[in-house]
């Protein structure tokens, strides 16, 4: 066979390959979008330090005072927290700690937390999160598995800092 002709073929088959794959790739993007993740999985995930992933917490970030009395912990971000949770309350800008805002990669491996696991809140940060997955049950689950919680005001991770968060 002609050369030319058996370069044109590979090349090809190649191009086809490679379609396949990158249309494969996004399926399972939108298919683990689909699925929750559990509290488990989570904290077996940022135990394990070779897995870099990134938790958005889009609960309200501080009680208001005239709900102080009748608030949860779980309500807020200052009342409990996964550690090393980025606030990004409602997934908007303008409700975040300006100190949060460089904290948040939209191309990292992503877990949105709600109160309760809430879709509608995760349907619409999804969208700014590629590669995004639902805490199912949210804080509220995360809490009462009694795995560790942070309280408090956000605090930028130190540069150059290293290890796993829990």
């Amino acid at each position: 066979m002609n050369p030319k002709i058996e370069r044109i073929i590979y090349i090809g088959i190649i191009v086809v390959l490679s379609g396949l794959l990158l249309s494969f790739g996004k399926k399972d993007i939108e298919l683990r979008k689909q699925i929750p993740i559990t509290v488990e999985e989570l904290y077996k995930k940022l135990g394990n330090p070779k897995i870099n992933i990134q938790i958005i917490d889009v609960r309200p970030y501080e009680v208001p005072e005239e709900e102080e009395d009748e608030a949860e912990e779980t309500d807020y971000y200052t009342g409990v927290h996964i550690p090393g949770a980025i606030p990004f309350p409602d997934c908007d800008e303008s409700k975040t700690p300006e100190e949060a805002l460089p904290q948040i990669n939209p191309y990292l491996p992503t877990v949105i937390v709600s109160k309760d696991g809430d879709p509608e809140i995760f349907k619409k940060c999804a969208e700014k999160f590629p590669f995004a997955q639902n805490l199912k049950g949210g804080m509220v689950a995360w809490d009462d598995e009694g795995y560790p919680e942070d309280e408090g005001e956000y605090t930028p991770p130190a540069a150059g800092g290293g290890g796993g968060c829990l």
